[in-house]
């Protein structure tokens, strides 16, 4: 086991920057297609809080009684068995995370060239992941500092924002009122679609779980980050949307219907509050999120590489670390990895590939801690709260989140799914060649 040097602050910064990227700052243009009131988004994001809450008090009971790297591929292979855990990781470290780092660095090339005209969103991007990258292979105190300070700026600015967007009040027609006809669009087949959106801007309350090893004092500190990570995100994302409505046009947010580019409503609104130079402010501001972000993501990501590839005969260089614990080779495997993606172009269909079998391994998880409890009894310290309905119901509204993934997204979630199956058949290669070298 590595030394535990990350700290409460650490590692809830970790959550935090792994949960707010690009997704609040570009769902709500597709929400507004559909939905023309204000009540039946705000319970979308809410809902996406609950589900996220529901999914953290779980997570954090496991990862307190098996406080482990590895998240995903460390609960699994122990709940159910090492085949399981290993299409979880195998899924995780070759796209999981290189390609939302990769969409974060692009997304930050773009907002970078609308402050700085003459830059390169592209090759802006790369250099963002090599300087953060090569921030982290330094040591894990030099990686955790710089991810404090990034988020806590990220807070800060995220707070000045609401505040200032609360200040300026409402001057939109959107309504807040219990209209008839919001239940009907609560209940809807649409709400469930705009929930996908939602999910994903909510995806990485789980980070610190792929840090247990470093952690210290886990069996407080850690249950502690995920759910601190994960409230503070909630609140955000509703004063977030609920400002985005209260100061611009919806139509000019709404996203064009005929091409479905994104709209950056982030920007559009901090024009209305801010004035002309509004928009480039908020450029600035989300760099630094997205700076942030990405940060999170390449410490989480190498802590799945680097005990899963430990057990590949061929591949398991990528598994080595230094002396004090940090996984320097799987950093450079994952930042070159995040590289490839980014200048390929292709991240967004792998993101919509992998996010159908990515909600399937977190719904396993969750349901871990049933299966963990049925077998070792109820933990002696951290337990879920709410159990067992929070694990019940973020299973079956994940489970009807998947659905409408399939409907919506059928080639890529056979996709997804083909990747998780290759890991698989990845697992049953190497054990079968391990199995070889200790007969001959």
């Amino acid at each position: 086991m590595s030394e535990r040097k990350i700290d409460l602050l650490g590692a809830s910064s970790v959550v935090v920057a792994n949960m707010i990227g690009t997704g609040v700052f570009v769902s709500l243009g597709y929400q507004l297609v559909d939905m023309h009131s204000g009540i039946p988004i705000i319970a979308l994001w809410l809902v996406g809080g609950v589900l996220a809450l529901c999914g953290a008090v779980c997570y954090a009971e496991l990862a307190t009684r098996m406080p482990e790297d590895g998240g995903e591929y460390y609960f699994l292979g122990r709940v159910y068995h090492p085949v399981v855990g290993f299409m979880a990781g195998f899924v995780s470290s070759t796209v999981g995370f290189a390609a939302p780092i990769a969409m974060a660095a692009a997304a930050l090339g773009a907002y970078a060239k609308g402050v700085w005209t003459g830059v390169n969103p592209t090759w802006f991007g790369a250099g963002v992941i090599l300087v953060i990258g090569l921030i982290h292979l330094v040591n894990v105190s030099t990686g955790v500092r710089f991810q404090k300070v990034f988020t806590i700026i990220k807070v800060l600015l995220i707070a000045i924002f609401v505040g200032a967007g609360l200040l300026h009040g409402n001057t939109q027609d959107y309504s807040f009122a219990m209209e008839d006809g919001v239940w009907k669009d609560i209940l809807s087949n649409k709400f469930a679609v705009a929930l996908v959106f939602v999910s994903y801007a909510y995806s990485g309350w789980n980070a610190s779980a792929y840090l247990a090893g470093e952690i210290k004092h886990p069996e407080k500190n850690l249950s502690r980050s995920i759910l601190y990570g994960a409230g503070l995100v909630t609140i955000f994302y509703v004063l977030l949307n609920i400002v985005f409505l209260m100061v611009a046009p919806a139509a000019e947010m709404t996203v064009d219907v005929n091409t479905f580019a994104p709209r950056e409503v982030g920007i559009i609104s901090a024009n209305y509050i801010f004035g002309p130079t509004g928009g480039k402010l908020m450029g600035g501001i989300i760099c630094v999120l997205l700076i942030s972000t990405i940060s999170a993501m390449i410490i989480a990501g190498p802590r799945v590489i680097q005990p899963m590839f430990s057990k590949l005969p061929v591949v398991n260089g990528v598994a080595r670390a230094t002396r004090n614990g940090n996984p320097v080779n799987a950093i450079i495997f994952q930042s070159t990895l995040a590289l490839i993606i980014l200048f390929s172009g292709s991240f967004e269909k792998i993101i919509n590939y992998i996010g159908f079998t990515l909600t399937l391994f977190t719904i396993l998880t969750v349901a871990g801690t049933v299966v963990y409890r049925m077998r070792h009894g109820k933990p002696a310290g951290y337990k879920a709260w709410g159990y067992p309905v929070t694990p019940a119901l973020f299973i079956g509204l994940n489970i009807w989140i998947c659905y409408y993934q399939i409907q919506e997204k059928t080639e890529a979630s056979l996709w997804g799914l083909g990747t998780a199956l290759l890991g698989g058949l990845l697992y049953f290669i190497s054990t079968d060649y391990k199995q070889k070298q200790i007969v001959s």
